[in-house]
């Protein structure tokens, strides 16, 4: 019998298995219907990243809304275009889960972690980053749902280790940022004593503010 922390029998627990399709459309505004939500995809339901693309649909159309056929043309081109882009990123994102997560106990994952499946894109950038962390190249829409920072919290967040880079950590640039670092540790350490306990800094505010500066 398997139990929670809370004490429940989870092999005994009723539910309801949810099936789905997953995926998006080609064509997201075609003549004057426009697909906004779960009518333009559903890809993945714990994430839920398509919720943001709810927003961004929306402000698009507001601020292009068309006042003609003519401009009606032009400006579905563009929003098909840019939500095109915006799902194949959320594909790509999810995908890196998989790719670089170390589980391999179930055909599941067998089947996800397999480089076939990963997009293109992913395949280059997960080349790109045996050699240099993300960065802004990797994300350079302004609108970007995951920026370089999203990447990198999930990719050494799951332990990715670069291929290069033992290599990397002899060269000058590894140094200069290790002595740059050492700089802020040294400052925040002397910053710190400067400041008062949290216990001193409660009573201080308590006391009507009294004595909450540093010295």
């Amino acid at each position: 019998v398997q139990r929670t922390s809370l004490g429940t029998d989870a092999d005994g627990l009723d539910y309801r298995a949810l099936r789905f399709q997953p995926g998006y459309r080609a064509t997201f505004w075609k003549r004057n219907c426009v697909a906004i939500g779960l009518s333009a995809g559903f890809i993945e339901p714990l994430e839920a990243s398509a919720l943001a693309l709810v927003e961004q649909a929306a402000d698009a159309i507001g601020r292009q809304f068309p006042r003609d056929r003519e401009i009606m043309e032009v400006v579905a081109r563009r929003f098909n275009a840019k939500m095109r882009y915006h799902w194949e990123r959320i594909v790509e994102f999810l995908k890196l889960h998989y790719a670089v997560c170390m589980r391999r106990d179930s055909a599941y994952w067998q089947d996800n972690r397999s480089p076939a499946s990963w997009p293109a894109s992913l395949r280059d950038k997960l080349a790109l980053w045996q050699q240099q962390p993300p960065w802004h190249d990797d994300a350079p829409m302004v609108d970007e749902l995951f920026p370089s920072a999203s990447y990198q919290y999930v990719l050494y967040g799951l332990g990715f280790e670069p291929r290069y880079g033992a290599a990397m950590a002899a060269g000058a640039g590894t140094r200069e940022a290790d002595a740059a670092f050492a700089k802020v540790r040294d400052q925040t350490r002397r910053l710190t004593a400067l400041l008062p306990t949290n216990r001193a800094l409660l009573g201080a505010i308590q006391r009507g503010g009294e004595g909450t500066q540093a010295a």
